[in-house]
């Protein structure tokens, strides 16, 4: 005949509190990545709205100008330094996001192409902004006068 094991009162608390701790260690882990999605997407939208105040104010700051020689004084004032291929950047949100702005002049049109990237996001390369400006200004041709 066989024997039948039966557990005591203490192993089935033992059980008991096996599961339980099963339990919420998978719904700490659940909750934990919900917070750690939420916090990445904050992350992302405070990129986007730094991203389109200044590239707003980039714009206001182009659509200012009554002549193209300006553009130069005027988008240094804002922080943005000339590089060596003749575009614009700046690093903003202490560091986190650089803009670039390409800008050209036609006849009396001058264009702006800005863009705000990520360097640190999931695709550094794609903008997660981007804003084309066109300005008409006064005089134009080589001088900008």
């Amino acid at each position: 005949m066989k024997e039948r094991t039966r557990l005591s009162a203490g192993n089935m608390l033992l059980l008991e509190l096996l599961f339980a701790l099963i339990f919420f260690s998978l719904t700490l882990s659940v909750t934990l990545s919900v917070f750690g999605e939420a916090y990445a997407l904050s992350r992302q939208a405070e990129g986007r709205n730094l991203a389109v105040a200044e590239a707003n104010d980039v714009a206001e700051i182009i659509r200012s100008a009554a002549y193209a020689s300006e553009m130069d004084g005027l988008l240094s004032l804002k922080g943005l330094s000339k590089e060596a291929d003749g575009r614009y950047t700046a690093d903003y949100g202490d560091g986190k996001y650089r803009m670039i702005v390409s800008t050209g002049l036609q006849g009396r049109l001058y264009t702006a192409d800005i863009e705000c990237y990520d360097p640190s996001g999931s695709s550094p390369d794609e903008p997660i902004y981007g804003l084309q400006v066109d300005h008409a200004v006064k005089g134009g041709g080589a001088d900008g006068r």
